[in-house]
């Protein structure tokens, strides 16, 4: 398997693990978007440009759709399941009951679980 192939298949179960719907178009999106951190890490801290790239590789016309998709994404998860899930991800806890994590803080969760290796352990 490919490096890439293998980033977007741990990414994507990753997700899926923290209880974000496959089904949902943010999903893909979010999926993309961690990819593109892992590949070059500094995409994190313009999340504007990163949304820009998504947009383009999924040839949507406004990347504010992109953004609106993955937060929808995340409320959703957040209003059914919350996100201890991502405790479970990491072994330790990350995230209080209650606490809703921003599009930034859940991009760069699921990259450091790819970067970290913390997935070949699971």
């Amino acid at each position: 398997m490919t490096e890439t192939k293998e980033i977007e298949k741990v990414v994507k179960l990753a997700l899926i693990r923290i209880g974000i719907k496959c089904d949902l178009v943010g999903f893909s999106y979010l999926s993309k978007a961690v990819e593109l951190v892992i590949e070059t890490p500094s995409k994190l801290y313009k999340l504007s440009k990163l949304f820009e790239e998504v947009a383009k590789i999924y040839d949507v016309k406004n990347p504010f759709r992109v953004e609106a998709n993955i937060q929808n994404a995340i409320t959703l998860t957040y209003n059914t399941k919350g996100f201890s899930a991502i405790n479970d991800l990491y072994n330790m806890k990350i995230i209080e009951k209650g606490y809703k994590p921003t599009t930034a803080e859940i991009i760069n969760l699921v990259a450091e679980y790819y970067l970290l290796g913390i997935y070949k352990s699971a």
